[in-house]
């Protein structure tokens, strides 16, 4: 089954604490992670899952006339002042997509320029 996003939206992005995994959103009663591709920019700076599944790449762009892709430019993961997701909740919300942690793994294709023995529940630095 096919997962698509409404892009007419703009996600309340909360930070997860995790590295690969960096932002996090619920919307519609469901969970959608952003997990920001090593690669970028030969991929798309991140690849957006809905409740576990991928649904595509992304780069945002602050002045997108799309929402979802403004609200994904206007992420600056350097800004401690972003919301943050509690410790528990962030951590249920990654550990769904972990296995994903290297780009294109999501589609059994790891990009073997990008992929590496990563952590996916690494901390952010």
């Amino acid at each position: 089954m096919a997962v698509s996003v409404d892009t007419s939206v703009r996600p309340s992005w909360v930070r997860t604490g995790y590295k690969f995994f960096p932002y996090a959103a619920q919307q519609a009663d469901q969970w959608w992670v952003l997990r920001f591709n090593v690669g970028f920019p030969e991929h798309d700076m991140y690849t957006i899952f809905v409740d576990n599944q991928v649904v595509g790449d992304v780069t945002g762009d602050p002045d997108s006339s799309v929402p979802l892709i403004a609200s994904i430019g206007a992420l600056n993961p350097s800004r401690p002042q972003e919301p943050m997701l509690d410790p528990a909740g962030a951590r249920a919300v990654v550990e769904g997509v972990a296995r994903f942690v290297d780009y294109g793994s999501e589609r059994g294709d790891s990009c073997v320029f990008c992929s590496d023995n990563r952590d996916a529940l690494t901390p952010e630095a």
